[in-house]
Protein backbone atom coordinates (compact mmCIF):
# COMPACT_ATOMS: atom_id res chain seq x y z
CA UNK A 1 0.00 0.00 0.00
CA UNK A 2 0.60 3.34 -0.57
CA UNK A 3 0.46 6.62 2.04
CA UNK A 4 -2.61 7.91 1.58
CA UNK A 5 -3.05 11.40 -1.06
CA UNK A 6 -4.95 14.66 -0.68
CA UNK A 7 -6.31 16.06 -3.26
CA UNK A 8 -7.12 19.80 -3.19
CA UNK A 9 -7.66 22.31 -5.63
CA UNK A 10 -7.85 26.10 -5.45
CA UNK A 11 -7.53 28.22 -2.36
CA UNK A 12 -9.60 31.37 -2.84
CA UNK A 13 -11.46 34.47 -0.71
CA UNK A 14 -15.35 33.85 -0.26
CA UNK A 15 -17.18 35.75 -2.84
CA UNK A 16 -13.89 35.22 -4.99
CA UNK A 17 -14.32 31.54 -6.49
CA UNK A 18 -13.91 32.13 -10.13
CA UNK A 19 -10.35 34.19 -9.23
CA UNK A 20 -8.31 30.95 -9.79
CA UNK A 21 -8.98 28.00 -11.62
CA UNK A 22 -11.86 26.68 -13.52
CA UNK A 23 -15.03 28.83 -12.78
CA UNK A 24 -18.40 27.68 -12.03
CA UNK A 25 -20.38 26.63 -9.47
CA UNK A 26 -19.24 22.77 -9.77
CA UNK A 27 -15.20 24.11 -9.67
CA UNK A 28 -16.39 26.04 -6.40
CA UNK A 29 -17.31 23.02 -4.95
CA UNK A 30 -13.49 21.93 -4.41
CA UNK A 31 -12.16 25.51 -3.74
CA UNK A 32 -11.26 25.96 -0.18
CA UNK A 33 -11.17 30.03 1.65
CA UNK A 34 -7.85 30.77 2.75
CA UNK A 35 -8.82 30.91 6.30
CA UNK A 36 -9.80 27.85 6.45
CA UNK A 37 -7.21 26.44 3.94
CA UNK A 38 -4.73 27.61 6.89
CA UNK A 39 -6.40 25.74 9.64
CA UNK A 40 -6.19 22.75 7.69
CA UNK A 41 -2.52 23.63 6.99
CA UNK A 42 -1.91 23.82 10.73
CA UNK A 43 -3.54 20.73 12.05
CA UNK A 44 -1.65 18.76 9.07
CA UNK A 45 1.90 20.37 10.33
CA UNK A 46 0.84 19.07 14.06
CA UNK A 47 -0.33 15.75 13.42
CA UNK A 48 3.27 14.09 13.43
CA UNK A 49 2.43 13.31 9.96
CA UNK A 50 5.58 14.07 6.89
CA UNK A 51 4.59 15.27 3.45
CA UNK A 52 7.12 14.40 1.11
CA UNK A 53 7.43 14.31 -2.48
CA UNK A 54 6.56 11.31 -4.03
CA UNK A 55 9.65 10.80 -5.94
CA UNK A 56 11.17 10.68 -2.33
CA UNK A 57 12.36 6.56 -1.74
CA UNK A 58 11.28 5.00 -0.06
CA UNK A 59 8.18 6.59 1.63
CA UNK A 60 7.26 5.79 4.75
CA UNK A 61 2.99 4.59 4.54
CA UNK A 62 2.11 5.05 8.30
CA UNK A 63 4.15 8.23 8.52
CA UNK A 64 3.75 10.24 5.23
CA UNK A 65 0.98 11.98 3.24
CA UNK A 66 0.82 13.46 -0.55
CA UNK A 67 -0.53 16.69 -0.76
CA UNK A 68 -1.65 17.29 -4.49
CA UNK A 69 -3.50 19.96 -6.00
CA UNK A 70 -5.18 20.05 -9.29
CA UNK A 71 -5.55 22.68 -12.00
CA UNK A 72 -2.92 24.80 -12.28
CA UNK A 73 -4.90 27.85 -10.74
CA UNK A 74 -3.48 31.00 -10.48
CA UNK A 75 -3.56 30.53 -6.04
CA UNK A 76 -1.18 27.89 -6.54
CA UNK A 77 1.57 30.39 -6.38
CA UNK A 78 0.72 31.38 -3.02
CA UNK A 79 -0.55 27.61 -1.73
CA UNK A 80 3.16 26.92 -2.65
CA UNK A 81 4.77 29.73 0.28
CA UNK A 82 2.48 28.15 2.89
CA UNK A 83 3.26 24.38 2.20
CA UNK A 84 7.27 25.81 2.03
CA UNK A 85 7.12 27.45 5.49
CA UNK A 86 5.34 24.73 6.96
CA UNK A 87 8.24 22.48 5.43
CA UNK A 88 5.52 20.42 3.43
CA UNK A 89 5.88 19.41 -0.12
CA UNK A 90 2.93 20.22 -2.79
CA UNK A 91 2.33 18.51 -5.90
CA UNK A 92 0.83 20.68 -8.37
CA UNK A 93 -0.82 19.64 -11.40
CA UNK A 94 -1.33 21.92 -14.18
CA UNK A 95 -3.79 22.18 -17.15
CA UNK A 96 -1.03 23.37 -19.78
CA UNK A 97 -3.70 24.61 -22.23
CA UNK A 98 -4.43 27.08 -19.53
CA UNK A 99 -0.75 28.63 -18.66
CA UNK A 100 -0.67 32.22 -18.68
CA UNK A 101 -4.76 32.81 -19.27
CA UNK A 102 -6.82 34.39 -16.60
CA UNK A 103 -7.15 32.93 -13.41
CA UNK A 104 -4.50 30.24 -13.73
CA UNK A 105 -0.41 30.12 -13.56
CA UNK A 106 2.26 31.19 -16.16
CA UNK A 107 5.66 29.91 -17.01
CA UNK A 108 7.33 32.03 -14.18
CA UNK A 109 4.73 30.98 -11.40
CA UNK A 110 5.44 27.49 -12.23
CA UNK A 111 9.13 27.80 -12.28
CA UNK A 112 8.90 29.42 -9.00
CA UNK A 113 6.90 26.59 -7.19
CA UNK A 114 9.87 24.10 -8.75
CA UNK A 115 12.82 25.99 -7.30
CA UNK A 116 10.57 26.28 -4.03
CA UNK A 117 10.93 22.06 -3.98
CA UNK A 118 7.55 21.27 -4.78
CA UNK A 119 6.67 18.65 -7.69
CA UNK A 120 5.13 20.01 -11.10
CA UNK A 121 2.77 17.31 -13.00
CA UNK A 122 0.44 17.49 -15.97
CA UNK A 123 -3.11 17.60 -15.51
CA UNK A 124 -3.65 17.01 -19.19
CA UNK A 125 -3.45 19.62 -21.65
CA UNK A 126 -7.25 20.51 -21.75
CA UNK A 127 -9.00 18.60 -19.34
CA UNK A 128 -10.80 17.21 -21.15
CA UNK A 129 -14.50 16.23 -19.80
CA UNK A 130 -14.31 12.60 -19.96
CA UNK A 131 -10.64 11.65 -20.84
CA UNK A 132 -11.36 7.91 -20.58
CA UNK A 133 -13.95 8.10 -23.63
CA UNK A 134 -11.39 10.39 -25.83
CA UNK A 135 -10.11 7.95 -29.21
CA UNK A 136 -6.22 6.93 -28.52
CA UNK A 137 -4.49 9.66 -30.79
CA UNK A 138 -6.21 12.41 -29.21
CA UNK A 139 -5.29 10.52 -25.77
CA UNK A 140 -1.74 10.24 -26.37
CA UNK A 141 -1.58 13.70 -26.95
CA UNK A 142 -3.20 15.12 -24.24
CA UNK A 143 -0.44 13.50 -22.43
CA UNK A 144 2.26 14.49 -24.67
CA UNK A 145 1.77 17.88 -25.77
CA UNK A 146 0.97 18.18 -21.61
CA UNK A 147 4.36 16.63 -20.58
CA UNK A 148 6.56 18.43 -23.33
CA UNK A 149 4.97 22.09 -22.79
CA UNK A 150 5.73 21.56 -18.93
CA UNK A 151 9.60 20.29 -19.58
CA UNK A 152 10.46 23.27 -21.92
CA UNK A 153 9.18 25.51 -18.80
CA UNK A 154 11.28 23.29 -16.51
CA UNK A 155 14.13 22.21 -18.28
CA UNK A 156 14.22 18.76 -16.91
CA UNK A 157 11.55 15.59 -17.25
CA UNK A 158 8.05 15.65 -15.71
CA UNK A 159 6.93 12.41 -14.16
CA UNK A 160 3.61 12.61 -12.12
CA UNK A 161 0.30 13.54 -13.42
CA UNK A 162 -3.01 13.27 -12.07
CA UNK A 163 -6.42 12.49 -14.16
CA UNK A 164 -8.88 15.38 -14.61
CA UNK A 165 -12.48 14.54 -13.68
CA UNK A 166 -12.00 11.37 -12.25
CA UNK A 167 -12.47 9.73 -15.23
CA UNK A 168 -9.66 6.64 -15.15
CA UNK A 169 -9.34 3.89 -17.06
CA UNK A 170 -5.78 1.89 -18.14
CA UNK A 171 -5.87 3.27 -21.47
CA UNK A 172 -5.31 6.54 -19.79
CA UNK A 173 -2.75 5.31 -17.89
CA UNK A 174 -1.09 3.42 -20.52
CA UNK A 175 -1.12 7.28 -22.62
CA UNK A 176 0.63 8.77 -19.52
CA UNK A 177 3.36 6.02 -18.97
CA UNK A 178 3.92 6.52 -22.63
CA UNK A 179 4.38 10.34 -22.40
CA UNK A 180 6.93 9.69 -19.64
CA UNK A 181 4.21 9.80 -16.46
CA UNK A 182 5.83 7.47 -13.69
CA UNK A 183 3.10 8.92 -10.79
CA UNK A 184 -0.29 8.88 -11.82
CA UNK A 185 -3.06 10.44 -9.23
CA UNK A 186 -6.35 9.55 -9.31
CA UNK A 187 -9.67 10.54 -7.83
CA UNK A 188 -10.35 7.24 -6.72
CA UNK A 189 -10.58 6.93 -3.16
CA UNK A 190 -7.53 4.20 -1.53
CA UNK A 191 -4.32 3.75 -0.45
CA UNK A 192 -3.95 0.23 -2.94
CA UNK A 193 -1.33 0.58 -5.59
CA UNK A 194 -0.90 -1.05 -8.70
CA UNK A 195 1.05 -0.46 -11.56
CA UNK A 196 0.63 0.08 -15.48
CA UNK A 197 3.43 -0.20 -17.99
CA UNK A 198 5.92 1.01 -14.87
CA UNK A 199 3.68 3.76 -13.95
CA UNK A 200 2.63 3.52 -10.34
CA UNK A 201 -1.72 4.61 -9.77
CA UNK A 202 -2.21 6.28 -6.83
CA UNK A 203 -6.08 7.45 -5.08
CA UNK A 204 -6.29 10.09 -3.36
CA UNK A 205 -9.14 11.48 -1.11
CA UNK A 206 -11.22 14.67 -2.20
CA UNK A 207 -11.30 17.59 -0.23
CA UNK A 208 -13.71 20.38 -0.44
CA UNK A 209 -15.43 23.73 0.75
CA UNK A 210 -16.41 23.57 3.83
CA UNK A 211 -14.36 20.28 5.52
CA UNK A 212 -13.35 20.85 8.69
CA UNK A 213 -9.42 20.44 10.12
CA UNK A 214 -10.72 17.22 12.16
CA UNK A 215 -12.26 15.44 8.87
CA UNK A 216 -9.10 16.25 6.79
CA UNK A 217 -6.55 14.85 10.00
CA UNK A 218 -8.93 11.95 9.72
CA UNK A 219 -8.36 11.54 5.81
CA UNK A 220 -5.11 11.95 6.61
CA UNK A 221 -4.42 9.54 9.31
CA UNK A 222 -7.21 6.86 8.56
CA UNK A 223 -8.96 7.36 11.76
CA UNK A 224 -12.61 7.05 11.69
CA UNK A 225 -14.45 6.00 8.38
CA UNK A 226 -14.33 8.76 6.62
CA UNK A 227 -11.62 7.56 4.01
CA UNK A 228 -14.19 4.19 3.67
CA UNK A 229 -17.23 6.44 3.42
CA UNK A 230 -15.58 8.09 0.90
CA UNK A 231 -14.67 4.69 -1.25
CA UNK A 232 -18.55 3.51 -0.75
CA UNK A 233 -19.17 6.94 -2.22
CA UNK A 234 -17.19 6.50 -5.13
CA UNK A 235 -18.13 3.07 -5.77
CA UNK A 236 -21.83 3.55 -5.73
CA UNK A 237 -21.17 5.85 -8.74
CA UNK A 238 -19.00 3.84 -10.62
CA UNK A 239 -22.13 1.63 -12.50
CA UNK A 240 -23.94 5.12 -13.17
CA UNK A 241 -20.16 6.70 -14.78
CA UNK A 242 -20.34 2.94 -16.71
CA UNK A 243 -23.59 2.52 -17.97
CA UNK A 244 -25.56 5.83 -17.53
CA UNK A 245 -23.96 8.66 -18.31
CA UNK A 246 -26.98 11.45 -18.62
CA UNK A 247 -28.16 10.32 -15.39
CA UNK A 248 -24.53 10.57 -13.77
CA UNK A 249 -24.11 13.78 -14.86
CA UNK A 250 -27.33 14.95 -14.19
CA UNK A 251 -27.33 14.05 -10.43
CA UNK A 252 -23.70 15.42 -10.51
CA UNK A 253 -24.86 18.67 -11.67
CA UNK A 254 -27.39 19.02 -9.37
CA UNK A 255 -25.37 18.10 -6.35
CA UNK A 256 -22.65 21.04 -7.38
CA UNK A 257 -25.24 23.46 -7.87
CA UNK A 258 -25.27 24.02 -11.16
CA UNK A 259 -29.07 22.62 -11.99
Amino acid sequence: MNPPSLMYHDVVAPGHEDASGFPGPAAAHYKLDGEAFERQLTALAGSGLQFPAVTTSPLATDTSCLLTFDDGGASAAHIGTLLSERRMVGHFMVTTSRIGTAGFLNADAIRDLDAGGHIVGSHSHTHPAEISRMPAAMLDAEWRISVERLQQILGRPVSVASVPGGFYSRAVAQAAAAAGICFLFTSEPTVREHIVDGCLILGRYTLWRGMEPATTLALARGTGALRQRQWLEWNLKKPLKRCARPVYHLVRRHWLGEA
